[in-house]
């Protein structure tokens, strides 16, 4: 059942390796499918809170190569942050 109308909560244990399960309620009202990624980013603003992403399986990999390899882009992305200083 999706639920995009209203707010959905549920609870979820954080476990060995920082493992934890999505609650089904969340699963639902996301649409999340097998194999989707989830991104979680924290609030600075808001201590304790994170907000949750959904990117869909169908958008895995869509842009691959098209700024260079991973090792290309992780050399610039390297040179970039250098240049920053301290």
């Amino acid at each position: 059942m999706l639920t995009r109308d209203r707010a959905v909560e549920a609870e979820a244990r954080l476990r060995a390796k920082n493992q934890l399960t999505l609650p089904e309620p969340i699963a639902d009202a996301l649409d999340a499918q097998v194999d989707d990624v989830l991104v979680f980013e924290t609030v600075p603003d808001v201590p304790g809170t994170a907000r949750v992403r959904l990117v869909p399986r169908r958008f895995a990999g869509a842009l691959t190569g098209l700024y260079g390899t991973t090792d290309e882009v992780k050399a610039f992305l390297r040179e970039e942050h250098e240049a920053w200083g301290d």
